[in-house]
């Protein structure tokens, strides 16, 4: 049970025993090392001191942590189910004679298989040696060996989850967190012994490429070649990793999230560079992986009882033998921090995470040292969560972060993108799954956000004042202002120069005068098109089966769209009651033909995009034209907004049809 503090002397217990301040009694976590922090010993005074951390069960070794002026962290393991764990307090540093005082609490571990895994892989060169760069002190243990590397490897994953979980649970997610893939082996967290537990699965992926090849200098993302050597036609790093976990299968062959070390990275003293290295993240298609270089884990824990010491090596780096990352890594504590978090950076780029204006996701990773430990080199005082910080709004509704009590997602809406709609002068965003997050740039640079977190609010439609935004963020004259929002899905829409957008969307067409076009989807590319489907009345008609004219009492409306399709959409032939036709777009695909009713309207379009259009679906006021087209790119849906009604249709076509938008006006 945990007591609080002001509660001490009423259950009879020492106000010196350990306080336990991130985590609640009989709590449910969902990861199997968890970061504790709390408080233990006199509150006023300044001293070193330990904590121990004892499994009930005796499932894994105790673990001793250092306390400085009564703070302390500690990384806590967790098996499946109920842990009851007990924090001891040695006071004789501070209250020499006093017996140890424990706290003992319960914590409640669920593995979220249910979620999507983060998986680890290593890429190493066909003819690899299988080593890391390591100074000599450390060749002697083997500390550069294969199976050291998978060690610090593991060691550092699990670091990565104990800070997100943390990081989430402090800005008000709950205990949210990424799992990592596990499987039945040899546990390498603990230096006290070697058990058979489901731990961190490691991928060794074998690349056809030789060391000589991957250590290319070429191919290292700091080679600077030259003035006017031309650009390089080698496969750059991260293609490498990629196609080598094609090739590699299972698990590879389907949605993944992949964080990948390049273990041949090498640093080359002579020409300044880390060879084989490259730090970044992405993804394309169903891989989303973010890579970094093996020159740092050198400096990595290997255990857990090497965390606190790892943090703290004042050692300084050798640039004859080991690299100074960005010159950051002078010495081997900060050295640990940099490629720690570093390569956590480049793992959240594969989550999804873009650069933040703070936190991981900008360079907060040198500070990274301070959500483990109580006390930094050179810092008197003690490090306390109030340091830390982390951009973790867009793990929100993550896939791989989801608990047990996150209400089930609509699959139907579950590639569904935001769309941005113009108004008079405002926005409309518009998401069916619901709107997360939006980011507003200032000329590329992340200045705010808006965020829409409600579970009990659906934000789906969110309407966003021109001016308002402009005075959130010290608009000027001049700046461009980006917006990218993120759907509840995952999805995600940017909206460039909004100004501009803004402008270019008020047109004027006959018989309608000022009207509004929605954001274009696909690319600007081709002969460009506009079908209003209402035309001005004309005094005389021509018959389609002679060159006589007649007169014509009847306002002339859209008859007829015909398709052509396969995979994309090849072309679209609008033809009016009047023999009026406009054709954009190839010869390919097969055709489909939609007639329409003098009286029918269309009130929308469903339309896959990406590159080109990929698919369209025609939604009238009485039914539909059932899908044309193939199923790439996203979904998204052109139904205007309440209270308007849409007048037509634009676009842009060559080979296939690049670009739709549709054409609406307040009704």
């Amino acid at each position: 049970m945990i007591i609080k503090k002001e509660n001490l002397k009423e259950f009879g217990v020492s106000p010196l025993a350990p306080v336990i301040i991130n985590v609640q009694d009989d709590e449910i976590v969902y990861q199997r090392i968890l970061l504790v922090y709390g408080q233990a010993g006199p509150r006023d005074l300044t001293y070193h001191s330990n904590i121990t951390v004892e499994h009930h069960a005796d499932n894994f070794p105790s673990t001793t942590w250092p306390i400085f002026n009564s703070h302390f962290k500690c990384l806590v393991h967790l098996d499946p189910g109920p842990n009851n764990i007990r924090f001891t307090f040695d006071p004789e540093s501070c209250s020499p004679g006093l017996s140890p005082l424990s706290t003992v609490i319960t914590i409640n571990y669920i593995p979220m298989l249910q979620n999507p895994p983060l998986h680890l892989a290593m890429l190493v060169a066909k003819d690899s040696k299988c080593v890391i760069d390591t100074p000599p002190e450390k060749v002697v243990s083997g500390d550069n060996n294969l199976d050291s590397a998978k060690a610090k490897f593991r060691c550092a994953a699990y670091l990565w989850q104990a800070f997100t979980a943390e990081q989430m649970y402090r800005n008000g997610f709950g205990r949210r967190v990424f799992r990592l893939e596990e499987e039945w082996q040899q546990d390498t967290l603990s230096n006290q012994e070697s058990s058979l537990r489901q731990t961190a699965k490691i991928h060794i992926i074998r690349t056809q490429y030789t060391l000589e090849e991957l250590l290319d200098p070429e191919r290292a993302q700091q080679y600077n070649p030259p003035p006017g050597s031309p650009p390089t036609t080698k496969e750059d790093l991260y293609s490498i990793f990629m196609n080598a976990l094609q090739e590699y299968g299972a698990p590879f062959d389907k949605q993944c999230y992949v964080a990948g070390l390049i273990l041949d990275s090498h640093w080359d003293p002579e020409m300044k560079l880390i060879r084989g290295h490259a730090a970044l993240g992405g993804g394309g298609g169903h891989i989303q992986l973010g890579i970094f270089g093996s020159h740092t884990t050198h400096a990595w824990p290997k255990f857990l009882e090497e965390v606190v010491s790892c943090f703290q090596d004042e050692t300084q780096t050798d640039e004859n033998i080991l690299a100074n990352d960005c010159q950051e890594s002078g010495t081997w504590w900060r050295c640990c921090n940099i490629g720690i978090g570093a390569m956590l950076h480049e793992v959240g780029h594969a989550l999804t995470c873009p650069h933040s204006a703070s936190g991981i996701m900008m360079r907060g990773f040198n500070n990274l040292n301070r959500t483990f430990t109580v006390k930094e080199p050179n810092n008197t005082h003690p490090i306390t969560p109030s340091d830390e910080r982390c951009d973790v709004i867009r793990f929100r509704y993550h896939p791989c972060f989801r608990i047990p009590s996150d209400p089930r997602r609509s699959i139907a809406y579950k590639d569904v993108s935001p769309d941005f709609w113009p108004l008079d002068d405002s926005f409309l965003i518009s998401c069916s799954s619901g709107i997360s997050l939006v980011e507003i740039h200032l000329n590329e640079n992340y200045v705010y956000h808006l965020e829409y977190l409600d579970e009990r609010i659906h934000e789906d439609d969110i309407e966003l004042s021109l001016e308002d935004i402009m005075n959130r963020v010290g608009w000027k004259h001049g700046d461009e202002l980006t917006l990218n929002v993120i759907g509840k899905n995952q999805t995600e829409n940017t909206l460039h120069n909004a100004h501009a957008f803004l402008d270019n969307s008020h047109i004027v067409v006959p018989i309608h005068g000022k009207v509004l076009k929605s954001a274009r989807l696909g690319r600007d590319q081709g002969k460009e098109f506009q079908a209003i489907f209402n035309k001005p009345q004309s005094s005389f008609q021509k018959s389609p089966s002679s060159s006589i004219y007649s007169f014509s009492p009847k306002k002339p409306y859209l008859s007829q769209i015909i398709i052509k399709a396969g995979l994309f959409i090849d072309s679209i032939t609008f033809i009016w009651s009047d023999n009026t036709v406009i054709e954009i777009g190839g010869d390919g695909g097969g055709e489909h033909e939609f007639t329409l009713d003098e009286d029918e309207k269309i009130i929308g379009l469903n339309v896959r995009a990406g590159f080109y259009i990929d698919g369209i679906e025609i939604k009238t006021n009485r039914r539909s034209s059932g899908w044309i087209g193939g199923s790439g790119g996203s979904m998204h849906f052109l139904h205007v907004p309440k209270d308007h009604e849409m007048i037509g249709i634009y676009g842009s076509g060559d080979t296939y049809i690049n670009s739709l938008g549709i054409i609406y006006k307040k009704s």
